[in-house]
């Protein structure tokens, strides 16, 4: 992957593949956060990665049988259901690029991570708002961190999600990690496009997340509540009442599987 200031710019094989076949794939990984933007052929950007080896099967499922590469991992913060199964992948596919916050973090998975990356020798880049990531008509645009957070120490990882939005084709999705009403607010306040056809609801569905203002100004059509089997009781009636008052069309992945839109 070749790095121009802000701008992302992948490297393709000789394979290159055609427009048509781009896909974004919200898979179902449990109690976690793992998404596929295929952008034809042999081109993946994997966006976290649930929390163990299941994000494995579904690679195997969605990748061509030869390709062991990911051309760009995105991190959107070091919780271990999105974080776990990327220490997966680190070990059994090579990943060209890594883009993550880089806050600070001595958990035993972080640092597991850490080793990984330093060992395979993996390139770096930390997000910031501006940043864009363009490959055979997929933009990806960064809309929070609003600045570069490296070793920056959270009093909760949460509020450091990445928030990005990607447009493709028809279609425009808004995946926010596990961001809660504190960035939802600095992002209304900022009066950032974040409308989207399509919105990844954070935080499996909490309570904390996804308010009815921030509903309003993304104005999606259709919902995705990527959850599995806790002990959190997500999702909540109350995000679930959010939903269902402004007539929001919405999906789970622990009742409808993986959900793939083309």
């Amino acid at each position: 992957m070749l790095i121009t200031s802000n701008v992302f710019l992948l490297f393709l094989d000789d394979n290159q593949s055609k427009i048509d076949d781009v896909k974004i794939i919200f898979l179902d990984v449990g109690q976690g956060d793992a998404t596929i933007v295929d952008a034809g052929g042999s081109v993946q950007i994997l966006i976290d990665g649930g929390d163990g080896e299941k994000i494995l099967e579904k690679l195997g499922q969605y990748m061509p049988l030869l390709d062991r590469k990911i051309e760009l991992l995105i991190l959107t913060h070091p919780d271990k259901d999105h974080m776990g199964g990327l220490v997966e992948v680190l070990k059994y596919y090579e990943v060209r690029q890594i883009l993550e916050t880089g806050i600070a973090c001595e958990t035993a998975i972080c640092q597991q991570w850490d080793k990984l990356v330093e060992e395979k020798n993996i390139p770096i880049k930390y997000a910031e708002f501006g940043q864009r990531i363009n490959v055979n008509g997929i933009d990806i645009k960064i809309l929070y961190p609003f600045d570069n957070l490296k070793d920056v120490k959270m009093k909760d990882d949460n509020d450091a999600s990445i928030i990005l939005r990607i447009d493709m084709e028809d279609n425009s999705y808004l995946l926010t990690g596990d961001a809660g009403f504190v960035l939802e607010e600095k992002l209304l306040e900022k009066n950032i496009n974040i409308e989207a056809t399509i919105l990844k609801i954070a935080h499996h569905g909490s309570k904390n997340a996804t308010s009815n203002e921030f509903l309003r100004k993304v104005n999606p059509q259709t919902a995705i509540i990527p959850v599995g089997k806790n002990s959190y009781g997500h999702p909540t009636e109350e995000l679930l009442n959010r939903l269902k008052n402004l007539n929001i069309e919405f999906f789970r992945t622990d009742e409808a599987g993986d959900l793939v839109f083309e």
